[in-house]
């Protein structure tokens, strides 16, 4: 499998998350948020920024942000992402996106107002802060050109990729998988040096998916109609009965604490916008799906 590039983007608001119904077929298009709500991104940027700041020794955590809307499903946040210290002492996001809805994705490595988006107004950031030993493995898979984290990137996407196959990825999964290489690094194990390696361990470490169902109606839908969502990889009786198991925030964290890496969990409160002197928007690419 060919490694993928983690490189920065030029723009600040270049890829901030939009709320937008599941399985929706958007382009990219340029989007204008209110400048109160850009006013709320930066300043939760700017909180999370402060609050990491301030624990000592640590450079290296893992958010979650609210964007897709997976309410119904009993979700609060869709979309997980490494924040990581850089050598100036200001923080990266590192994650997995997928771009204009397409059914591919790439790595990218860019600021915290683009991790809280839009987001930044409805929804806490949740942040977990892993073990010593976990930061420490993660500051070096994912320091650098970062091959092993790369190996671990699968470019197929599919918004519902199944847990169980190497097939597809989403990019909560990204996040799931490198973390279980770190883990399995602070425990002195074997290197996870590949997807069905890392899989495997999940698996044997007793990591379990969320199960969502899905009525026939969206299913339908997004077959013919969304790029980004497949659900081939996964077994025919989930495909029968609707009841797709996915890689969430909540189960991604569940897994986290009942391993007991994760050393602690904070909660970054969302922005309630303040009414502003009018200015020019600033625009938003609509252009990234999650989880």
């Amino acid at each position: 499998m060919k490694p993928r590039t983690v490189f920065p983007l030029a723009t600040a608001l270049a890829l901030a998350t939009l709320t937008a119904p599941a399985f929706a077929q958007q382009a990219c298009s340029p989007r204008y948020p209110p400048p109160t709500t850009v006013a709320a991104m930066f300043d939760m940027a700017a909180v999370t920024a402060d609050t990491l700041d301030a624990l000592p020794d640590v450079d290296v955590a893992i958010a979650a942000r609210g964007g897709q809307d997976l309410s119904k499903y009993g979700l609060r946040h869709s979309h997980l992402a490494f924040l990581m210290r850089n050598d100036a002492g200001s923080w990266d996001v590192v994650h997995l996106l997928n771009r204009c809805k397409t059914d591919n994705s790439d790595l990218y490595r860019e600021g915290l107002v683009n991790l809280v988006g839009e987001s930044s107004i409805t929804t806490d950031l949740r942040v977990g802060i892993p073990t010593p030993e976990v930061r420490a493995a993660l500051k070096t898979l994912l320091a650098g050109t970062a091959p092993q984290a790369r190996a671990l990137h699968e470019s197929r996407y599919s918004m519902l990729a199944y847990p169980g196959s190497s097939q597809y990825q989403n990019s909560n999964q990204w996040i799931l998988e490198v973390t279980a290489a770190a883990m399995a690094q602070a425990a002195g194990e074997t290197a996870l040096a590949d997807r069905d390696t890392a899989l495997a361990w999940l698996k044997q470490k007793g990591y379990l998916p969320t199960r969502m169902h899905i009525g026939i109606g969206k299913r339908l839908g997004a077959r013919f109609f969304a790029d980004n969502v497949a659900v081939t990889d996964h077994p025919a009786s989930e495909r029968i009965s609707g009841n797709y198991s996915v890689v969430t925030v909540e189960s991604v964290f569940d897994f986290l604490h009942r391993s007991g890496a994760l050393e602690r969990e904070l909660a970054i409160p969302h922005q309630t916008p303040v009414p502003a002197t009018s200015s020019a928007p600033s625009p938003v690419q609509r252009q990234e799906s999650a989880p």
